[in-house]
């Protein structure tokens, strides 16, 4: 046995308490349920209260309680006794169920006024005196059983699916060892195969977790912002919505996967080659007709995993990003399908595919999207690219695709969509004019983020929560208003004259001014920027001769345009 298959053996023992406690906590949900629907027909009679007492059980994080009752109640000719409150059972602290009864009953016992119960007429020594569903305490078990049985039944069946994976490649890297892009199963014949389903299991997993947590906070708000005026509560709102939102992309996920089945990518290069390109084609289930064309996306990622335990997260950086429009397909009169053709040209510094640890790799992925009545097709490809022996420092250039706008040419109303004014000056220079708030998504989003962390910095600040908590939250606030500030109202300007360059940049277009001789200038290059979800933005910068770079541009979406914009720059240069 490997330490590979050891571990995962070791994962599957750790998992099985989870899914033990899951287990039990779904048996008790049912078992509230089925009691909860069967009681509904159950027959109403008087009973007299004997006895009533709330228990405490003081634990070390917090106290539960028990409404305990004994009652008397005839059906029929005869007398009975019940000790049946209510249709959970033992002590728990979910909202005041227990506490509310308990006042409740030792009213009547001592007023020893009959109150009611609630009898089966085929078994009359079954009775209860509360019947109402507990949802609190329901949704709180029920939360329980998919937290504890999904993590549990989750990492069993990723430690049984591991393991036959890790066998398969195994036998494959005996098969090809010098040949690592033949490892994976998925990968070994060069055609890869985009699962639509795969694609909508993540957004339907996420949003069943996220409702189950958050929707015990329905029961508990009303009770905070009405009964206790804790006006700021409702900040906690915020967690169903977003549940609400992961609910529509769930959905959304599901009637695509339904709607355009499951796409092929038959790669003409394989694998792809850093410095070098990829090719091939993208064949669909059902045939597509976008008004807009094809946009096809590659993505070198680099997903690394941190922390361990419940404090484990993962965290994907685009590390280089490209993209092509295509107006149209290969099988346009073909009724039954798209053939939709890939060439990308990769850089030479690209890193290849790697998986460096458990915990850190490298990977590609190719995402073709389409803009067509309804919901939109898409479709991710994790692709194999590495350096082999057609690896070249500097790749030939590229040729366009056949059907791609994605020329090295882009005309002024292109660049004015993106925000970007060109005009040529009386003396012969050519002005570029990156304008404010060109990108409104990410500033809207970051924004709104923005008044959601300062709501829980307010509610920090009532709760009185020690100083240091404010503080610090005070601080990153201001790295995020920093951040908003610079998405709303940065604006940068670049003039190309013969023999210079002269860049301007800052809030509002206010920041000083720089004039840069051309004879100084060694290279004009786009770099990474900033990320803001799937999307990587680039930045023009300009190295000079005393090894010194100037940022001249930034937040551009799209390689193509940079480097557009670049050729603009160098023109006479």
């Amino acid at each position: 046995m490997t330490p590979t298959t050891r571990g995962l053996g070791c994962l599957i023992l750790f998992a099985l308490p989870f899914a033990v406690v899951g287990l039990v906590a779904a048996f008790m949900a049912g078992l509230m349920l089925w009691s909860w629907a069967e009681a509904r027909d159950w027959q109403e009679v008087p009973a007299r209260i004997v006895q009533v007492e709330l228990e405490t059980h003081d634990g070390d994080d917090s106290t539960t309680y028990e409404v305990v009752a004994r009652y008397e109640y005839e059906f029929g000719s005869e007398t009975y006794r019940g000790e049946r409150v209510g249709l959970g059972s033992g002590a728990d602290n979910i909202g005041s169920f227990h506490q509310d009864k308990q006042r409740e009953l030792d009213r009547f016992r001592a007023q020893d006024q009959p109150f009611r119960c609630f009898v089966d007429p085929d078994n009359p020594s079954r009775a209860i005196l509360y019947r109402e569903m507990r949802w609190g305490l329901f949704s709180f078990m029920s939360l329980f059983a998919v937290l504890f049985g999904g993590v549990g039944i989750g990492l069993m069946v990723v430690g049984f699916k591991g393991k036959q994976r890790i066998e398969e490649s195994e036998q494959l890297a005996s098969s090809h060892p010098s040949e690592p892009w033949r490892w994976k199963s998925n990968w070994s014949d060069g055609r890869i195969q985009a699962s639509g389903k795969a694609q909508f299991l993540l957004p339907c997993v996420m949003a069943v977790f996220w409702n189950l947590v958050s929707t015990p906070l329905l029961f508990v708000l009303p009770e905070e912002v009405l009964d206790q005026a804790n006006y700021l509560a409702l900040i906690g709102l915020v967690f169903p919505l977003v549940g609400i939102g992961l609910l529509v992309w769930a959905v959304r996920s599901f009637v695509r996967w339904k709607k355009f089945g499951d796409s092929v990518f038959e790669m003409s290069t394989f694998p792809g080659v850093v410095g070098g390109k990829l090719t091939g084609r993208v064949l669909t289930a059902v045939d597509l007709e976008p008004a807009d064309g094809f946009h096809l996306t590659l993505n070198c990622v680099n997903r690394v995993t941190t922390g361990s335990g419940k404090n484990r997260s993962t965290r994907e950086r685009i590390l280089w990003q490209d993209e092509r429009r295509l107006e149209h397909e290969l099988a346009e009169y073909d009724p039954t399908r798209s053939e939709i053709p890939i060439d990308f040209s990769i850089p030479y510094d690209c890193q290849p595919t790697e998986e460096r640890s458990d915990d850190d790799e490298i990977l590609w992925r190719l995402q073709v999207d389409a803009d067509v009545p309804g919901v939109d097709y898409a479709a991710i490809f994790e692709v194999p690219v590495y350096h082999t022996a057609e690896s070249r420092q500097r790749s030939e250039p590229e040729s366009p695709v056949w059907g791609s706008t994605d020329s090295p040419k882009w005309s002024e109303s292109d660049l004015a969509e993106r925000g970007i004014d060109t005009v040529l000056l009386s003396t012969g220079a050519r002005r570029l004019t990156f304008r404010a708030a060109r990108h409104k998504g990410p500033a809207v989003m970051l924004t709104l983020f923005l008044a959601v962390w300062l709501g829980f910095n307010a509610l920090f600040i009532h709760l009185e929560a020690p100083l240091l908590f404010p503080i610090l939250w005070g601080l990153f606030s201001l790295l995020i208003f920093l951040g908003v500030l610079d998405l709303w109202l940065e604006r940068r300007t670049i003039e190309a004259h013969p023999d210079r360059l002269v860049l301007r940049g800052g809030l509002l277009g206010l920041g000083r001014e720089r004039e840069i001789p051309r004879a100084q200038i060694r290279e004009i290059r786009p770099v990474r920027g900033m990320q803001s979800g799937k999307r990587l933005f680039y930045r023009i910068q300009v190295s000079t001769s005393d090894n010194k770079t100037h940022l001249a541009a930034s937040k551009i979406d799209n390689l193509s345009l940079a480097r557009y914009v670049i050729e603009l720059l160098s023109q006479d240069f």
